[in-house]
């Protein structure tokens, strides 16, 4: 009677591991998959960000350089004005 319960137990041990182990496999690769999707997500955030600060980035020097050739046509102003004088 005690080989059998023995025997029992082991194949009952075997079949929790066994399931344990599939358990955990699950967990994890549904783990994994949801950490793909979600660096998939941050990605193209990321990117869309990236994009909107070089459209503002451009806009801004696009601004400085018409500061810039404001600033030159008013100096060569000055110095025509200083140089015929």
């Amino acid at each position: 009677m005690k080989t059998i319960s023995i025997n029992n137990i082991k194949k009952n041990s075997l079949k929790l591991n066994k399931k344990a182990l599939q358990n955990t496999e699950k967990i994890v690769l549904k783990t994994i998959d949801k950490i793909e999707g979600l660096q998939k997500h941050k990605s193209a955030s990321i990117k869309k960000k990236l994009h909107c600060y070089e459209k503002q980035q451009d806009a801004f020097f696009k601004h400085l350089e018409e500061e810039k050739e404001k600033i030159w046509g008013k100096l060569n102003k000055a110095l025509d004005f200083f140089s015929k004088t």
